[in-house]
């Protein structure tokens, strides 16, 4: 899988209410991948809310275990959003037990705390796709400048 990225006007998939991106295993496509999200969201007029969070902690995990290119995918259901991490490692993740002072091995609690249902999918072949899905938000709002 090699890193794409698309510039201009919105795919007939993107109207269609999903959207995706492939980012390369470097730590600063974990920014780029939560601005994606942020983006697409905007462009739908919802709020991010806790998405950007969540979708970071699967790109770090990406990045720092699978380290491979990763794919994030967005997708609008009636009424509720779905968002999925594929990268190219086919090891299943695991809850670590971290201590109250570690800078990481949070990710999955937090998915599990602030997502409405989350799951793993394995691609024995190919590596795994790390989903989650929060209820729709509401519209964004603008602030008047």
């Amino acid at each position: 899988m090699s890193a794409r990225r698309r510039h201009g006007p919105a795919s007939q998939e993107e109207l269609a209410g999903r959207s995706r991106r492939v980012f390369a295993p470097k730590p600063d496509e974990v920014f780029l991948a939560r601005r994606f999200v942020r983006s697409v969201l905007e462009g739908w007029g919802l709020d991010s809310g806790d998405l950007p969070l969540l979708v970071s902690e699967l790109a770090t995990n990406a990045v720092l275990h699978a380290r491979s290119d990763f794919e994030v995918t967005v997708i609008k259901l009636p009424t509720r959003l779905r968002v999925e991490v594929f990268d190219q490692n086919t090891r299943l993740p695991s809850f670590a037990v971290a201590p109250p002072d570690a800078y990481s091995g949070r990710g999955l609690q937090l998915l599990q705390g602030l997502a409405g249902a989350w799951g793993v999918e394995s691609h024995p072949d190919s590596g795994k796709t790390i989903w989650f899905e929060v209820p729709l938000p509401g519209k964004a709002h603008r602030r008047a400048r």
